[in-house]
C-alpha cells in the first residue's frame, strides 16, 4: 500500500524535474582569439642614426700656411623615404664655424651643403675637430670628423716630441719639404743635425731622417726644438718638446705661445704679432729675457673680440746663428711669457752659411736614439 504522501511529493516535485531536465547542457567551447590590433606604422628608433649620408666621409682641408686657415664643405644626403629636418650643427671647437643649417629639411632622395671654416693657425699643428648634426626625431647624432694641418713649406713629423715623464728621451723624427724639393737641414735646436741613412755634404734631399736625444741639451731640453734650413721661404720652423716643464702658463689666452721671428739679416729686424682673446685690459710693455735682443711694442689692435700685438725684433751686435729667448707682455695687473726664436745670418749668406751649430756630445752608452 503506497504511502498516501508519497504521492503527493511526486506530483509537488514532477514540474520542476521536468523543467531541469529540459534545460540546455552547457558544452565547452575553443576560447575565441581577440582580433589583431591594426599594424602599428613603421617608424625609426631613436637609437638608430639618422638615415643621412656624408659625401665625402672625412672634412680633409690638408695643408695650410700659417694663419691661412682653411675652408672646405661635405653635402649631407638623405637616403631614407622621409623628409628630414635638421634641429641642429655644433662644432666641438669655437676655431670651426659652420654654415647656419638649423632648420633645414632634406626631402627624401635630397641633400644639403655643409660648409665649415677653420681659423687660421700661427705655429705649425695638427687640427681635429667634431661637427655633429643633430636631426629631429632622432636621439642619436651625425658626426662630420674635420682634419687639416697648419705647415710651414717644411715640417717635422710628428710635430710634437712627446717627453712627458715615462716616455723615452731618445727617438726620431722625419724633416720632409711638403713640395719635395730638396733642402738642407743647417741645426736643429742649435745643434748639428743628427742623421739616420744620410751623409752631411751629401746632395740635399727633399726628406731626412734625424735622430735627437734630449740629454744632449744641458742642463736642460728647451721647451722648442727649433730647425733651420736652407729655404728662403722657411729658414726656420720648431717642433714642441711636450713634457711637464713646457705646458705653457696661460695667463692670457694667447692663440700661441710662441713667436718666430723668421730669418733676420744682421743689423736688421723683424715684424711679428701676437693674438689673444681680447683680456679687457691694454698690453704696456713687453720685456726680452735675452740682453742680445731688443724686443719694441708697436702698437695694438683690437677687431671681433681679438687683441693683436705688434713687436719688433732687433738683435744686437754682429752674432750669428739661432737665437732662443723669453719674452714677457705686460698688462696693468698680469703679464703672459712667451719663447721667441729665429735665426740671424748675414743678408748675402747662403745656404746653411752662419748658422754656427754646435757639435751635439756623444750619446752616452745606450742611449742613442732607437
Amino acid at each position: 500500500m503506497r504511502h498516501p504522501a508519497s504521492s503527493a511529493v511526486r506530483s509537488l516535485l514532477f514540474p520542476v524535474l521536468m523543467a531541469t531536465a529540459c534545460l540546455p547542457v552547457a558544452r565547452a567551447q575553443a576560447p575565441v582569439p581577440p582580433a589583431p590590433a591594426p599594424a602599428a606604422p613603421a617608424t625609426a628608433s631613436a637609437a638608430d642614426l639618422p638615415p643621412i649620408a656624408i659625401e665625402p666621409a672625412v672634412l680633409d682641408l690638408g695643408f695650410m700656411a700659417p694663419r691661412a686657415g682653411g675652408k672646405g664643405s661635405v653635402t649631407l644626403r638623405n637616403t631614407g623615404t622621409a623628409p628630414l629636418t635638421i634641429a641642429a650643427v655644433t662644432p666641438s671647437c669655437k676655431c670651426t664655424t659652420t654654415t647656419a643649417l638649423a632648420g633645414k629639411v632634406i626631402p627624401p632622395g635630397g641633400s644639403e651643403t655643409l660648409e665649415a671654416v677653420l681659423e687660421g693657425a700661427s705655429m705649425p699643428q695638427l687640427h681635429r675637430a667634431t661637427i655633429k648634426v643633430a636631426i629631429d626625431g632622432y636621439a642619436r647624432v651625425l658626426e662630420v670628423q674635420l682634419r687639416g694641418e697648419t705647415a710651414m713649406p717644411v715640417r717635422s713629423v710628428p710635430s710634437i716630441i712627446n717627453a712627458v715623464e715615462g716616455k723615452p728621451r731618445q727617438g726620431r723624427i722625419v724633416v720632409e719639404s711638403l713640395d719635395k724639393k730638396p733642402f738642407r737641414v743647417c741645426a736643429v735646436g742649435g745643434q748639428e743635425p743628427q742623421y739616420i741613412g744620410f751623409e752631411a755634404g751629401a746632395a740635399p734631399r727633399a726628406q731626412y731622417l734625424l735622430k735627437y736625444d734630449l740629454d744632449a741639451w744641458q742642463p736642460k731640453h728647451p721647451s722648442y726644438l727649433v730647425i733651420e734650413t736652407d729655404r728662403p721661404d722657411c729658414p726656420v720652423f720648431d717642433v714642441w718638446v711636450r713634457s711637464e716643464d713646457t705646458i705653457p702658463h696661460s695667463v692670457f689666452r694667447m692663440k700661441d705661445y710662441r713667436l718666430n721671428a723668421g730669418r733676420i739679416s744682421v743689423g736688421g729686424s723683424a715684424d711679428l704679432s701676437s693674438e689673444m682673446d681680447d683680456p679687457g685690459e691694454e698690453i704696456l710693455a713687453v720685456e726680452c729675457g735675452s740682453p742680445e735682443i731688443q724686443v719694441e711694442l708697436l702698437g695694438q689692435t683690437v677687431k671681433d673680440g681679438i687683441r693683436t700685438v705688434n713687436l719688433r725684433v732687433t738683435p744686437k751686435g754682429p752674432r750669428t746663428g739661432m737665437i732662443y729667448a723669453p719674452v714677457r707682455l705686460f698688462g696693468r695687473e698680469r703679464d703672459q711669457q712667451l719663447t721667441l726664436f729665429g735665426t740671424v745670418r748675414a743678408p748675402d749668406a747662403a745656404g746653411c752659411d752662419g748658422c754656427n751649430p754646435t757639435k751635439a756630445p756623444a750619446p752616452a752608452a745606450g742611449g742613442d736614439a732607437r
